[in-house]
């Protein structure tokens, strides 16, 4: 990610648990994620850098957690103007997790919200498209409530994961997909390894090898790790 970045932080999941890495000092320099996930053994992983300097501390660096949830999304205009509408939203035992002022992490909180309100919340092997659903439910509604108090730009692209699947939803700005794999000794494809790579961002297109998500469509990534694209229809 070019310089300067505010902050960074790193989310990845290892025996069901999610854990963190996140740096909230800023740098001029440009930031590579790539090189603190090479130490970690995982099978899901999510980092992002944020360029927004308004707001700092660790409690607002991305990735958000809840139990084993893990989320990153773009922040798009401030909610501030509508946070305690859309907080009543939220059971009272989520809203003690919501520690930041980030717009990104209160959408996350609504989500989870849509998720508690199926009974699945704590479901490791929830049905993805109740995932996606509840994805939907929570981008109308944040749209809805904006756009009544006259907000522009106020919902962004997110990605959310329990460990085993997970969604990518593309709100606004571009995201890309790419499907991982490596060749064996004879240069035929090799399924020892296989994963699904998600860039999401501004700017031009991340390379050969990715193809790009159709706006308001997400993306829904099985554990098998197959992909399937769904509209963001509630």
């Amino acid at each position: 990610v070019p310089g300067p970045v505010s902050r960074w932080g790193l989310g990845y999941v290892q025996g069901g648990e999610a854990l963190l890495v996140r740096t909230p000092r800023s740098s001029l320099e440009p930031v590579d994620l790539l090189a603190p996930l090479q130490e970690i053994r995982t099978d899901t992983a999510m980092g992002q850098a944020v360029v927004d300097a308004r707001v700092s501390g660790t409690d607002n660096t991305p990735p958000f957690r809840f139990r084993r949830w893990l989320f990153v999304g773009h922040e798009g205009a401030s909610l501030e103007p509508i946070w305690p509408r859309l907080l009543q939203h939220v059971p009272d035992y989520m809203r003690r997790n919501l520690k930041g002022r980030m717009s990104a992490e209160l959408r996350f909180h609504l989500l989870l919200a849509m998720l508690h309100d199926t009974g699945g919340l704590d479901d490791p092997n929830l049905q993805i498209g109740t995932i996606r659903r509840a994805v939907a439910a929570a981008l109308a509604l944040v749209s809805r409530e904006a756009t009544e108090a006259g907000l522009a730009g106020a919902v962004g692209n997110l990605i959310v994961g329990n460990g085993r699947t997970m969604v990518a939803a593309r709100v606004d700005q571009p995201m890309y997909l790419r499907r991982l794999w490596v060749r064996g000794e004879r240069t035929e494809r090799d399924d020892s390894f296989r994963g699904v790579l998600l860039v999401s961002g501004p700017g031009s297109a991340p390379g050969e090898g990715f193809e790009e998500l159709p706006l308001g469509q997400a993306a829904l990534i099985s554990r098998d790790l197959r992909v399937d694209l769904a509209p963001l229809a509630p």
